[in-house]
Order: structure tokens, then C-alpha cells, then sequence
């Protein structure tokens, strides 16, 4: 067994004088990484915290964070890590799972402090814990309506990372833009590759950038390389289109969407010297297990994932569980020699693997749910979900935890929840039987429980939900309800757009009333009008990728420029109307001219959610 810490530690006294992580706010060296990450150390021992025992990381990405999960291994614990954009609800339970034995706040410096248990978990760590290979706990949507704990493994991580630093010959050379959110698994090879492998990690400034501060980002501290999720590409380029290509980028990792030929040509053009890498595993299986170099020249439609990665074998299986011919669709079915450990389920160890025959040969593989066909290549193409999964944004989400979350609501008397294509990419819509009044009440209880790129982008309140003859409901008629629904929304969209365009006078009309339309346009709630002016933009259906959108739109419509973080601060309407009034009403070389405004598309993503929700 390699430990990940014994990586980093090595890592940290080859290149002890060279910068390891960077930021415009400050500087940190190999050694003083090292350093740092000995004293979160020392703390957590001294609190007799160490082998067995789970420590949750709470803050957000950058240097402290990577100082945090160093020192926790080198203590001989386990990394959890919990981003603070979470909301509470969703991060108690997170810390429960373990249980958390201690935490290290690194929003303010490394605050390393026990952690009181609940009820119910005095006393040790569970011993299903106590083995030196667990190096982390991290989460995905769980069908049981409880996001899934999955135990890593310090081989499986250390296996990943030694691998892709070699196959893609990263270095000291190299300069990498971290821009994962703690929370996930791939937080781990964002972060951990470019500085097991002496390269430089440069984080972002701004918690929430746009697409624009993006590329400037990427342009001013010459970055190399990245890992990105492909809507995320969409974005950027629908904001680049007077952009100068980057040629410093020789590396992009996509991962946790399907990735298209038109995007991968257009992504080259923006960056004409980098190599498109498409990723593809889940977290059961340990980080990826796929990958495949795009060609310059990308076949049309979805690109394949490739090849298994050394120590890793895949078989497409039928519903007999029979290999299929190659061309054949079937269920993927994922062999890795250093998977992870399991689910950790009251504080016991269940395996999420199955066993299978193999030319006579007993394999122990992941089923991922995904429909896949072997090429004739012997590359492996993913042709989508056969149950209720969906990923937006890259994220795992069990669309049956949406739905649990939903019908714990008192006014909810059933739901049925699904994915819809929308204008950037797929959102979800709940069907609920229920009272329409109680919309708001409960926008307000999901954004308390759920991640937001889990959050409906639209509810459609029926006074029953339509049943087939047995009894069950009719998810081919709610589905279609639910796809008319999204698009008549679109439809009263265009048609406010098209109107507002249209009428004399109108960049004349008030702040309040630009921004209204913007509002309901943005968020999907057509002509409007806007009922509570005391509304947050998440109130109104609003979501993570939209409210990037609502940035863009703003910008355009009033002629300024400000950071997406404001939207976050001011995130009520009237609050947004005020703050811009107050920056249209500032001096004149604070708005960009014409040109540099005209034609800008509607762009951006958030990079992490934070939501300023107003409490009832």
C-alpha cells in the first residue's frame, strides 16, 4: 500500500524551495506546505485523534484545504471533506456519517477542534474504520433519499495520481487552475496530481467567477492545465467569442458529462495547443478508470471514454448478465484493482460490488448503471442511464433523493421528479400533488436540505398526480408534463423577451422593471409578473447555473461590470434593484463602451454555491 500523504510528503522535500500553491492573496511553498500540514497534525494527535478516526475538513478550496487533508493523513486519520456552501442540514448529516470525530475549519486559518457526538454515537470510531487504507469519505446522491458515504482507498487514490501524472507527463513545468469545490471526490485529483508531481496549483480569488474572470484567470498566471466538467466548457466559450486564444494550455481533463465532437472542435480553437482528455469512472470504482485522447479531429456526436486505465477492467453485460458482442449495448460493469472500500451504512462497511464469470474466471466489479457499447477499437462508449441517475453539472444526482426530500414537506401530498432539457443544460422539475400557495415554503425547505444543483428549477402543482390502471404512477404522463411545462415556460420567455425588445423606449423603463423581466426570463418563470419583490432569485426557480446567466444578462442590459459574488450577496430582488442603482448611478468610466458590451452571449457558471437565502 502507498499512503497519498507519503506522495505529497516526498513531493514536498524533492521540490521543497518551488511554489506549490498560489493565489493573488499569497504564496506557499513545498516545504512550507509541509510545514503547515505537520502542525494540523500535531494538533489532532494531541486530541488523541488518529488511526480510525474521521476528521471533517469544512471550508473551501484553496491552500488550507489541501494543508487540512495533509495533515489529517499524516495524523493516520480520515479525510472527509465538507464544503461550507453546503447547506446545513446537508452538512450535519455528512459529518454524522463518519462520525466526524474532530474538524478542521479552515474558512478562518486551521481551527482543529473534537467534535461532540450525537446521540447514539457515543464511544469509538466504528471498527469497520480502523484500517490504515481508508484515506477518505466522500458522497453522492443516494436513492435512499440520504446522500451515500463511499470509504476510499489511500492505494486506489495513490494508484489514480501516480498514473495520470505519468501518462500526461506533469511537472514542475506545469501550472494548475484549481477549480474543483471540496465536497467531491475529484477534488482529489484536481488538487493532488499537479502537487504530487511538483507543479504549481494557482487558485481563483473570487469564490463565484464568471466565464470572463475565467480566461483572464487562465490568461495571467499562464495556466497549463485543468479539470472541468463539459457544460462548464460550454460557458467559456459562449463568453470567449473575442477572445484570444490561450496556447499556454496543453492539458483538459473533462469528465462527469458526455462530451461532444462540436465542443471538443470549437474548445481547440480557443486553446490551440491542448490535449482534450475524456474521463470516465465513478466513485465507487475509485476516480476515474477510463480515458481517452480526443483527436484534433473529433469524430461527430459523443465521444468515447476509451480505454481502461492499467489495473482496471470493464464488461458490457446483458440482462442475463452475458458479455454482449462488441457494438452490442449493455450495462458497464467496472473491475478495479483498487476500488474503493464500500458504503459505510451505520457504521458498517457494505459492498456495493457484485460477483461475476469472466471466461471461468470469478470478478468482483461495480455495476455503474451506465448503458455502454464496446467499439470496435476495444474503446468503450457510454450511451446513458438505465435507471433514475442523472448528472448535472458533472454531479451525481439520485433523482429519488429529490424526491424524498420533497415529499418529507407537509403540504406535498406525492411528487414526481425528472430531468429536462432547458436552455444551457439539464435541470430538474418536480410534479406535485399539492397546494400551489406552498410553493415558496417549500423552495425555501429544499434550499435548507438539498445541494443546490439538486434544487427543482420548476414545480408544476397538479391537483393529483395521473395513475396507471395498477395503481402506480404514470411516469410517461408526468414526464411528458413535465417537458411541456419546461417548454411553455421557455416559449412565455421568448415571447417577453421579443416584447420587451420591441417597445419604444425601453432601456428607459425602471431599474425594477429591467430587472423583473430579466428576472423571469432568467429563471424560467415567463411573462411574470414577479409576485414578492422580498423573493430571493432561488425563490423564483432560479438555480447554480442560471444565476451565472442572470450575471451575464445584467451586465449587458445596464452596461456594468461587477463580480457574480455580488448576486450572491444581494440575492433578493429588491436588494439586487438597489445594488443596481447604486453602481448605474457611479461615474461614467465604470461602464464599459458599446463595443465591448454589444454581442456578449449569455455565459457563465458558478464554480461553487453559495446561496443567500432568506430564512422564514
Amino acid at each position: 500500500m502507498q499512503a497519498v500523504d507519503t506522495l505529497l510528503k516526498r513531493a514536498c522535500e524533492k521540490f521543497a524551495d518551488a511554489t506549490a500553491i498560489t493565489s493573488s492573496a499569497d504564496s506557499m511553498s513545498y516545504s512550507a506546505l509541509l510545514a503547515r500540514a505537520g502542525q494540523v497534525a500535531d494538533e489532532l494527535r494531541a486530541l488523541d485523534i488518529g488511526r480510525g478516526h474521521v476528521v471533517g475538513i469544512l471550508g473551501r478550496r484553496g491552500a488550507s484545504a489541501v494543508v487540512a487533508v495533509l495533515g489529517v493523513w499524516m495524523s493516520g486519520a480520515i479525510v472527509m471533506l465538507v464544503d461550507d456552501s453546503l447547506p446545513e442540514v446537508r452538512r450535519e448529516t455528512m459529518l454524522n456519517s463518519g462520525p466526524a470525530r474532530a474538524t478542521v475549519d479552515c474558512t478562518d486559518g486551521h481551527r482543529v477542534a473534537l467534535r461532540p457526538l450525537a446521540s447514539g454515537q457515543e464511544g469509538a470510531t466504528p471498527a469497520d474504520l480502523d484500517d490504515e487504507d481508508y484515506a477518505y469519505i466522500a458522497f453522492t446522491s443516494g436513492s435512499t433519499g440520504q446522500p451515500k458515504a463511499i470509504v476510499g482507498s489511500h492505494t486506489g487514490l495513490s494508484h489514480f495520481l501516480e498514473w495520470q501524472s505519468r501518462e500526461f507527463g506533469i511537472g514542475p513545468h506545469d501550472r494548475f487552475a484549481h477549480l474543483t469545490n471540496l465536497s467531491f471526490d475529484v477534488w482529489f485529483r484536481d488538487a493532488l496530481t499537479p502537487l504530487i508531481s511538483g507543479a504549481t496549483l494557482c487558485v481563483p480569488d473570487e469564490r463565484h467567477l464568471d466565464a470572463d474572470g475565467v480566461l483572464a484567470f487562465l490568461r495571467h498566471h499562464e495556466i497549463t492545465g485543468f479539470h472541468l466538467v463539459p457544460s462548464l466548457a460550454k460557458v467559456w466559450l459562449s463568453a470567449a467569442a473575442q477572445t484570444a486564444p490561450l496556447p499556454a494550455v496543453r492539458l483538459s481533463f473533462f469528465a462527469g458529462e458526455p462530451l461532444d465532437g462540436a465542443l471538443v472542435s470549437s474548445w481547440q480553437t480557443l486553446f490551440p495547443d491542448c490535449q482534450v482528455v475524456n474521463l470516465y469512472g465513478p466513485t465507487e470504482t475509485t476516480l476515474a478508470q477510463h480515458f481517452h485522447r480526443v483527436p484534433r479531429d473529433p469524430a461527430p456526436g459523443i465521444q468515447p471514454v476509451g480505454r481502461n486505465l492499467p489495473g482496471s477492467r470493464s464488461h458490457v453485460l446483458d440482462d442475463k448478465g452475458e458479455l454482449c458482442p462488441d457494438g452490442t449495448a449493455g450495462e458497464i460493469h467496472i473491475a478495479a484493482d483498487h476500488p474503493s472500500h464500500g458504503y459505510l451504512v451505520d457504521g458498517r462497511m457494505v459492498s456495493p460490488f457484485v460477483e461475476l464469470r469472466i471466461d471461468g474466471e470469478r470478478v468482483l466489479a461495480y455495476p455503474t448503471g451506465d448503458l455502454g457499447r464496446r467499439a470496435a477499437d476495444g474503446g468503450l462508449e457510454v450511451l446513458g442511464r438505465a435507471d433514475d441517475q442523472i448528472k448535472i453539472a458533472g454531479v451525481r444526482i439520485e433523482l429519488q433523493e429529490v424526491r424524498s426530500a420533497i415529499q418529507s414537506h407537509p403540504s406535498v401530498r406525492d411528487a414526481f421528479v425528472c430531468a429536462q432539457e432547458d436552455r444551457f443544460t439539464k435541470v430538474v422539475v418536480a410534479v406535485v400533488e399539492g397546494d400551489a400557495s406552498a410553493e415558496r415554503e417549500l423552495r425555501d425547505y429544499l434550499g435548507g436540505r438539498l445541494m443546490s444543483v439538486m434544487l427543482p428549477a420548476a414545480f408544476l402543482f397538479l391537483p393529483e398526480l395521473p395513475k396507471l390502471p395498477n395503481g402506480k404512477a404514470d411516469r410517461k404522463a408526468l414526464s411528458e408534463a413535465a417537458r411541456v411545462h419546461v417548454q411553455e415556460r421557455a416559449r412565455r420567455a421568448a415571447e417577453e423577451r421579443a416584447t420587451a425588445a420591441q417597445e419604444p423606449g425601453a432601456r428607459g423603463r425602471s431599474v425594477a422593471d429591467r430587472l423583473e423581466r430579466i428576472w423571469l426570463d432568467v429563471a424560467g418563470g415567463g411573462a411574470g409578473p414577479l409576485a414578492d419583490r422580498e423573493a430571493n432569485f432561488f425563490d423564483v426557480g432560479g438555480t447554480s447555473l442560471t444565476i451565472v446567466v442572470l450575471h451575464a444578462e445584467l451586465q449587458r442590459e445596464f452596461g456594468v461590470r461587477f463580480p457574480l459574488v455580488r448576486l450572491f450577496e444581494h440575492a433578493s430582488f429588491n436588494a439586487q434593484r438597489r445594488f443596481l442603482t447604486s453602481v448605474t448611478d457611479e461615474p461614467r468610466d465604470r461602464v464599459p463602451s458599446a463595443p465591448a458590451t454589444a454581442g456578449r452571449a449569455t455565459r457563465s457558471r458558478v464554480l461553487s454555491t453559495r446561496r443567500a437565502r432568506r430564512r422564514p
